[in-house]
Protein backbone atom coordinates (compact mmCIF):
# COMPACT_ATOMS: atom_id res chain seq x y z
CA UNK A 1 0.00 0.00 0.00
CA UNK A 2 1.21 3.62 -1.00
CA UNK A 3 0.60 5.88 1.42
CA UNK A 4 -0.71 9.54 0.50
CA UNK A 5 0.56 13.09 1.33
CA UNK A 6 -2.14 15.93 1.06
CA UNK A 7 0.21 19.67 0.83
CA UNK A 8 -1.37 23.03 1.73
CA UNK A 9 0.87 25.94 0.28
CA UNK A 10 0.80 29.48 2.62
CA UNK A 11 2.13 32.53 1.15
CA UNK A 12 2.90 35.24 3.17
CA UNK A 13 3.42 37.91 0.62
CA UNK A 14 4.48 40.54 3.00
CA UNK A 15 7.22 38.35 4.66
CA UNK A 16 8.29 37.03 1.29
CA UNK A 17 7.85 33.11 3.31
CA UNK A 18 6.04 30.36 1.53
CA UNK A 19 4.84 27.29 4.34
CA UNK A 20 4.08 24.02 2.71
CA UNK A 21 2.10 22.15 5.15
CA UNK A 22 1.86 18.15 4.70
CA UNK A 23 -0.15 15.82 6.22
CA UNK A 24 -0.68 12.05 5.52
CA UNK A 25 2.49 9.67 5.54
CA UNK A 26 5.88 10.48 4.29
CA UNK A 27 7.68 7.56 3.28
CA UNK A 28 11.06 6.70 2.10
CA UNK A 29 9.08 5.68 -1.39
CA UNK A 30 6.68 9.55 -1.62
CA UNK A 31 9.02 11.74 -0.11
CA UNK A 32 9.81 12.55 -3.81
CA UNK A 33 6.73 14.25 -4.68
CA UNK A 34 7.73 17.14 -2.44
CA UNK A 35 10.97 18.36 -3.95
CA UNK A 36 9.44 19.85 -6.85
CA UNK A 37 6.47 21.89 -4.41
CA UNK A 38 9.84 23.06 -2.91
CA UNK A 39 11.40 23.87 -5.96
CA UNK A 40 8.21 25.57 -7.08
CA UNK A 41 7.56 27.48 -4.02
CA UNK A 42 11.56 29.30 -4.10
CA UNK A 43 10.53 30.47 -7.47
CA UNK A 44 7.45 32.34 -6.11
CA UNK A 45 9.55 34.83 -4.69
CA UNK A 46 13.49 35.11 -5.23
CA UNK A 47 14.93 34.68 -1.71
CA UNK A 48 11.97 33.31 -0.35
CA UNK A 49 12.31 31.80 2.90
CA UNK A 50 10.84 28.03 2.84
CA UNK A 51 9.56 25.64 5.33
CA UNK A 52 8.52 22.44 5.11
CA UNK A 53 5.75 21.50 8.05
CA UNK A 54 5.65 17.85 8.91
CA UNK A 55 4.35 18.77 12.54
CA UNK A 56 0.44 17.63 10.84
CA UNK A 57 1.95 14.48 9.15
CA UNK A 58 0.27 11.37 10.67
CA UNK A 59 3.88 9.38 10.43
CA UNK A 60 7.37 10.58 9.44
CA UNK A 61 9.51 7.23 8.33
CA UNK A 62 12.54 8.24 9.97
CA UNK A 63 14.06 7.43 6.03
CA UNK A 64 11.79 9.36 4.18
CA UNK A 65 12.78 12.37 6.35
CA UNK A 66 16.57 11.82 5.62
CA UNK A 67 15.91 11.31 2.41
CA UNK A 68 13.85 14.46 1.91
CA UNK A 69 16.74 16.50 3.75
CA UNK A 70 19.31 15.21 1.32
CA UNK A 71 16.90 16.07 -1.96
CA UNK A 72 16.12 19.36 -0.30
CA UNK A 73 20.27 20.60 0.14
CA UNK A 74 21.20 18.30 -2.97
CA UNK A 75 19.17 19.82 -5.39
CA UNK A 76 19.95 21.46 -8.69
CA UNK A 77 17.36 24.62 -8.09
CA UNK A 78 19.18 27.77 -6.51
CA UNK A 79 17.80 29.20 -3.83
CA UNK A 80 18.23 29.65 -0.25
CA UNK A 81 17.91 26.62 2.72
CA UNK A 82 14.68 25.34 3.14
CA UNK A 83 13.70 24.67 7.12
CA UNK A 84 12.08 21.54 7.75
CA UNK A 85 9.81 21.36 10.73
CA UNK A 86 9.24 17.87 12.68
CA UNK A 87 7.10 16.99 15.79
CA UNK A 88 9.51 15.61 18.43
CA UNK A 89 9.51 12.47 19.69
CA UNK A 90 8.17 11.51 22.94
CA UNK A 91 10.85 10.83 25.53
CA UNK A 92 11.47 6.66 25.42
CA UNK A 93 9.56 6.06 22.16
CA UNK A 94 11.38 5.70 18.94
CA UNK A 95 9.75 7.02 15.79
CA UNK A 96 8.53 3.74 14.67
CA UNK A 97 5.92 3.29 18.21
CA UNK A 98 5.07 7.22 18.67
CA UNK A 99 1.48 7.23 19.39
CA UNK A 100 -0.65 8.47 16.41
CA UNK A 101 -1.88 11.75 16.38
CA UNK A 102 -3.03 14.67 14.13
CA UNK A 103 -1.62 18.72 14.87
CA UNK A 104 -3.16 21.20 13.64
CA UNK A 105 -1.53 23.92 11.33
CA UNK A 106 -0.71 27.12 13.21
CA UNK A 107 -2.54 30.20 11.42
CA UNK A 108 -0.22 32.07 9.33
CA UNK A 109 0.76 34.99 11.58
CA UNK A 110 2.50 32.52 14.12
CA UNK A 111 4.87 30.82 11.20
CA UNK A 112 7.78 32.40 12.30
CA UNK A 113 10.51 29.84 13.51
CA UNK A 114 9.94 26.21 15.08
CA UNK A 115 6.39 27.62 16.68
CA UNK A 116 3.98 25.07 18.07
CA UNK A 117 6.05 22.94 19.33
CA UNK A 118 7.96 21.94 15.98
CA UNK A 119 11.38 21.59 15.38
CA UNK A 120 13.44 23.01 13.18
CA UNK A 121 16.09 20.52 11.51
Amino acid sequence: MDQSLSVVVQVEVDTRCVHLVVTGDLTERNHRSLTPLVSRARTLFPGAAVTVDLTGAQHVDPGGLDLLRWSLDHGPEPGGPVQVLTRPVPFGLTEATRPPGRAHAPAPSSWHGAGQGGVAA
